[in-house]
């Protein structure tokens, strides 16, 4: 007689309560919870402490003295690496506000310029710009936005310095960025750093050019400054002059010249006045203004007659 084996299940064996694996307690995960957002909390707390150090000093930058006319576009190295670095958790609002302080400061709002602020001494509350150049330059503006930077260009070349760093700035807050870190402090490029580039490689196209030049006239100076215009104008650039950069042209007013001979008015005869003048006949009828014109000249004649006769001795009262 054959022994029963009790059925074997086919489905899949799950652990016994009794297994290692236990779950967690409800206040082991609310434990997790809470120190998770408690270091949420004290990494946004350190970031925000890192952001107010740095614009605290940033408002004292430049620290090397200027040795240029235009310190601004050639700061020195080391001022460069430390912003570089000090704007690695910086957002466009943070920005925003390192300027504002560097304007309560009586400082240019670009970090790197050592030139005081520019003050308007005339009053009112807008100022019209572009109205000495092309129409698409005029606008109004707040006197306050022109007041934020110092006096070179107007205060366009250091807005412009200004802004060409805030547009690289992330607008997402640096305690939410994760894996990548602090941001692209380090990678931040200048304005003038790309324009010295630019002029960098210039003259060594230019001075290719130049040893691949075999003959033409002038010197070697006047040769490169014609092909440094040519390469702007392949670029679209406008000229070099003042008058180009603010778009207007050089005009010279000469007087006309006019002959001593008397030039009498025109005068149309009633026949060719009349056929020029079909279009205002009324029922066939065309006003004849030749013959008006006549007529008035006759007595304005006749009117200076009397006038003459008037301005003589007065007889009327002798028989």
């Amino acid at each position: 007689m054959t022994t029963a084996h009790p059925p074997k299940s086919i489905l899949k064996k799950y652990p016994s309560s009794s297994s290692s694996d236990k779950y967690k307690t409800i206040q082991e995960r609310n434990l997790e919870v809470a120190l998770y957002h408690a270091n949420l909390i004290q990494r946004r707390k350190d970031i925000e402490l890192e952001i107010l150090l740095a614009l605290e000093s940033l408002i004292d930058y430049p620290l090397s003295p200027p040795t240029i006319p235009s310190p601004a576009s050639r700061p020195s190295p080391s001022d460069i690496a430390t912003f570089r670095s000090h704007l690695t958790h910086f957002t466009p609002s943070d920005y925003d506000a390192l300027i504002h302080e560097r304007n309560i400061n009586q400082k240019c709002g670009y970090a790197l310029c050592p030139q005081p602020l520019a003050r308007d001494a005339v009053g009112g509350e807008f100022r019209i710009l572009g109205i000495g150049g092309r129409a698409k330059d005029f606008r109004v503006v707040k006197r306050e936005a022109l007041e934020r930077w110092c006096a070179e260009g107007k205060g366009e070349s250091c807005k412009r310095r200004a802004m060409w760093v805030r547009v690289q700035l992330e607008e997402c807050p640096a305690w939410e960025r994760g894996e990548r870190g602090g941001g692209i402090g380090s990678e931040i490029e200048l304005l003038d750093e790309g324009r010295r580039e630019e002029e960098a490689a210039e003259d060594v196209l230019m001075e290719g050019m130049g040893r691949m030049k075999i003959e033409g006239g002038g010197s070697k100076v006047e040769e490169k400054e014609k092909e440094r215009r040519e390469l702007a104008l392949e670029r679209g650039e406008k000229g070099l002059g003042m008058g180009a950069q603010k778009g207007l042209v050089e005009v010279n007013v000469l007087e006309k010249e006019v002959s001593g001979r008397m030039v009498s008015a025109p005068c149309l005869a009633d026949e060719e006045l009349s056929g020029r003048l079909e279009h205002l006949a009324l029922e066939g009828y065309t006003s004849r203004f030749e013959g008006q014109q006549r007529r008035m000249v006759e007595m304005a004649r006749g009117g200076e007659e009397m006038d003459a006769d008037a301005d003589g001795p007065d007889t009327d009262w002798k028989f």
